[in-house]
């Protein structure tokens, strides 16, 4: 069962070809500069486009960076549901969509992505923007991890996914810091284990049961 709801499509589907080279000209800026890097003057003189073009093409610039954000790892993220459709359900399954997930984690792409986020906290068109990014990588998660769990198990599986994501945003940025510090093989391990436990037949029950029962 095919969870996910396509809520954006691919970022360059139908583009302009003046739309195109303004997401591809700003998505190796932000990977070379950081969110400092995009300005709407700097992004138009490197695409050859006029200012007024942004607008036209997107509605705002928040809109553009939003879509460079998807771009820039929208096709990556697809490859991680192909390869995780070719493997049955199960402990496998689990363990090397986070071994394929740690290594999109440390590509360039990915970890310009962070710089965007204090951004689009603060920005309530990008936030928003965001915010139907993130849903995306919910439910891409949701397919990846277990694609054919019945009705009863939805709930509980969007929320390891919610918190898959969260855990591959946070080593992302720890890892980005100070990579020494941080062995992304043993925290493969560590996240599969964890995952493979809250994915097993019957935690949800035991967790209701847990919470069933009265406290003192």
């Amino acid at each position: 069962m095919r969870r996910t709801s396509n809520t954006l499509r691919t970022p360059l589907e139908g583009l302009p070809p003046g739309a195109a080279a303004l997401i591809e000209t700003s998505k190796q800026l932000l990977i070379d500069g950081g969110i400092d890097a995009l300005r709407v003057a700097k992004i138009t003189e490197a695409a050859g486009q006029n200012r007024a073009m942004v607008n036209y093409y997107f509605g705002s610039k928040a809109a553009m960076v939003a879509a460079v954000v998807d771009s820039l790892i929208h096709e990556a993220v697809e490859e991680l549901v192909a390869q995780a459709e070719s493997l049955p359900r199960g402990e496998t399954r689990v363990v090397e969509h986070v071994k394929n997930t740690m290594s999109l984690m440390q590509t360039p792409e990915f970890i310009s992505t962070i710089d965007v986020i204090p951004t689009a906290r603060r920005n309530e068109d990008l936030r928003g923007r965001m915010a139907q990014l993130y849903e995306w990588y919910r439910e891409t998660s949701v397919e990846c991890l277990d694609p054919e769990a019945d009705d009863d198990r939805g709930q509980r599986l969007g929320d390891i996914a919610t918190l898959f994501v969260a855990i591959f945003d946070g080593l992302a940025i720890q890892w980005a810091l100070d990579p020494d510090a941080v062995a992304l093989e043993r925290m493969a391990v560590l996240v599969s284990e964890m995952l493979n436990a809250l994915l097993a037949p019957g935690t949800k029950d035991a967790a209701d049961r847990q919470a069933a029962e009265p406290t003192f």
